[in-house]
């Protein structure tokens, strides 16, 4: 994990201009100007001068470049012998992780509109096979220039294409890239600023983040990534493969291939040298994995000038620190010049639990069925689609998991189903609440607009989740409706989980009232979706939820605003409701009362009834308990590092 790359150096401006001839200009260095002659003189001819075309070629100095190295041959290679596997990972997302920008893959709609954020004005186009970007010129360098003209960049390359899509252009300093501004939001289907696809406090202004992709999202967006840092702080970066292919998993295939081509006759006396994770050890099989979902840092500075030092079947730590909340990463953070604090609290809730989403190795190895059993990232994921899996193949790569592992088979593998019942959960068998997933891997981590399944697997306790994790229990996210004091009181009936000292308010009022009301950011992130899941829905009624979702509308935070729009779709009352989470506030507060309008003429309908819990009477909010509860909002600013 790195900070941001600063902007030290001016961006190219890539936008044509008149020359001294008056002729358009413009400033690809790649690009030189041809030096036709005539064939009969050998003379410079009339077009000499004249402005070469420019194709995605012209870029190719300008930014990472594939090439093959240390044994790394591709994918491509692997594609001869094993065609259904290489078919079954062209289907993944992992190999689209990192793209260039070709028309025919990226999601954004280049078709000439114009974007307006509060912060700027930004054109997309496409000409000539390559997409254009057009944004004022303050903001490549750094917001610090006059606020006037409007500068044209080349977007050359994309990360992302599952749930959205970041794209980046190059700033004429080695092959150094900055970030365009925009994202696309693929569920959404618009552009939107980048800091609004992700938790973090407000206010911050655009920036292209010059260096980013070289220096961080490469390392796990990409096979075998060199950064190439030279002394002048650009970029000379490389990898073997965009994306992470094959050898991101089974290690460089040169030697693999030199072995299989052997004469048949010839006695091979070494071992194939391919990794296959499926026949290692759990801890290393999932430590292949955690090459990448993990929160890790390298040992040796120069690895990442001259590619990671980590292979399949290696030990991870031997050339990664892991982070942990402990005294030996914080030594390492504060080697590193980084503050321990602040570091912890954007990764990990406050007793070691990571809370965002892409590290998951972390939140497997504190899993006591890692730690004393055997299970491993393979126990649920199947990064090939199985021969006789018969879903379709975008629902498998959606998370790329095995047949059946989104249902209690999952546990069943190691657990007895007959030690497992409803004597066990305590809930209807065919309940959400007898779903082992949602007891012991609730949706606590943060991460992609949206809550994920937590990967460390633990047991529901209102005294070390809520009350010293400050982390929503498990039973009070499907139960919303119902007090942390419900929940701790059957707790303790059930499992003998002593009962907790709690505030009169924890014993009173609903737990995702509180948590609405009162949380701070990532709280409000979490239950906004929880408000929307159906298992929720079910169990607490939806009637009472969109008015909570209708309260989180004007979030100050812009994840926060566009979850809980989302979520209140989910509701049929609301499924219809148009609101735009990235309106000017003014905007935000009359859509909001509108339809808090509408939620009281239900409530005059008889919809809602009264829930003293839920602080509603008589089918009316319980408005001076709501206003006492609201000024309480932790507003602790939240930055979360997914």
């Amino acid at each position: 994990m790195m900070g941001l790359w600063p902007v030290i150096f001016p961006p190219q401006d890539w936008t044509p201009r008149e020359n001294q001839n008056g002729r358009p200009e413009d400033s690809i260095a790649a690009a030189p100007r041809r030096q036709a002659t005539r064939p009969d003189s050998g003379q410079p001819n009339a077009q000499a001068n004249e402005t070469p075309q420019i194709t995605q070629a012209s870029f190719e100095p300008y930014r990472p470049i594939e090439r093959a190295s240390d044994g790394y041959v591709q994918g491509e290679a692997c594609r001869e012998c094993h065609p259904g596997n290489y078919e079954s990972w062209h289907d993944s997302y992992h190999r689209t992780m990192t793209q260039l920008a070709d028309p025919a893959i990226v999601m954004g709609n280049f078709d000439g509109q114009t974007v307006e954020t509060s912060d700027a004005s930004y054109r997309l186009l496409e000409e000539d096979g390559i997409c254009w970007a057009e944004l004022p010129t303050r903001i490549l360098s750094g917001n610090r220039g006059p606020n006037a003209g409007i500068s044209r960049v080349p977007l050359v390359m994309t990360t992302g294409s599952h749930h959205m899509q970041v794209y980046w252009f190059p700033l004429a300093a080695g092959r150094t890239l900055g970030q365009f501004p925009l994202v696309y939001l693929k569920e959404a289907e618009r552009w939107v600023p980048r800091h609004s696809c992700f938790l973090q406090p407000p206010g911050d202004p655009p920036g292209i983040e010059a260096g980013r992709w070289n220096n961080t999202c490469l390392q796990c967006h990409t096979t075998h990534p060199k950064q190439k840092l030279s002394r002048d702080f650009s970029f000379d970066t490389d990898v073997a493969e965009f994306g992470i292919s094959c050898e991101a998993c089974h290690g460089p295939g040169q030697a693999h291939i030199n072995y299989r081509r052997q004469d048949d006759g010839q006695l091979r006396r070494a071992e194939d040298p391919i990794v296959n994770p499926e026949h290692l050890t759990h801890e290393k099989s999932s430590q292949t994995c955690g090459n990448c979902h993990s929160i890790t840092t390298h040992l040796q500075a120069e690895t990442r000038n001259e590619g990671h030092a980590f292979r399949p079947g290696k030990e991870l730590e031997a050339s990664r620190h892991l982070f942990r909340i402990n005294e030996r990463s914080k030594a390492e953070l504060q080697r590193r010049g980084q503050n321990p604090e602040e570091f912890f609290d954007a990764s990990f809730w406050p007793d070691g639990m990571v809370r965002v989403s892409g590290r998951e190795f972390n939140g497997l190895i504190e899993s006591p069925c890692y730690q004393q059993g055997e299970m491993s990232c393979l126990s649920c994921h199947a990064l090939h689609q199985q021969t006789d899996d018969q879903r379709d193949t975008k629902l498998w790569a959606d998370d790329q998991l095995a047949m059946d592992m989104r249902s209690d088979q999952a546990c069943l593998q190691c657990h007895n189903t007959t030690d497992y019942g409803p004597q066990h959960t305590h809930h209807a068998t065919a309940s959400s609440g007898s779903r082992c997933y949602n007891c012991h891997m609730p949706h606590t981590t943060y991460g992609l607009l949206k809550a994920i399944r937590s990967h460390t697997v633990s047991s529901p306790s209102v005294q070390r989740d809520d009350l010293q994790a400050g982390r929503p229990n498990a039973c009070n996210l499907c139960h919303l409706d119902q007090t942390l004091q419900w929940t701790a009181d059957h707790l303790a009936e059930w499992w003998k989980v002593e009962k907790p000292g709690l505030l009169p308010a924890q014993q009173e009022v609903a737990a995702g009232a509180i948590w609405t009301l009162t949380g701070d950011a990532s709280i409000r992130a979490l239950v906004a979706w929880h408000l929307g899941w159906q298992a929720a829905q079910e169990v607490s009624d939806a009637d009472w939820m969109s008015r909570y979702l209708i309260e989180l509308l004007n979030d100050p935070y812009d994840a926060v605003r566009y979850i809980a729009s989302r979520s209140l779709k989910s509701i049929p009352e609301f499924a219809s409701q148009d609101y735009d989470h990235l309106a000017d506030e003014s905007q935000r507060k009359m859509r909001q009362a509108e339809l808090i309008k509408r939620w009281n003429a239900g409530s005059a309908a008889g919809q809602r009834g009264t829930q003293p819990r839920l602080l509603i009477e008589a089918g009316r909010i319980s408005q001076g308990t709501w206003n006492s509860l609201r000024k309480l909002r932790d507003e602790t600013p939240i930055f979360l590092d997914e």
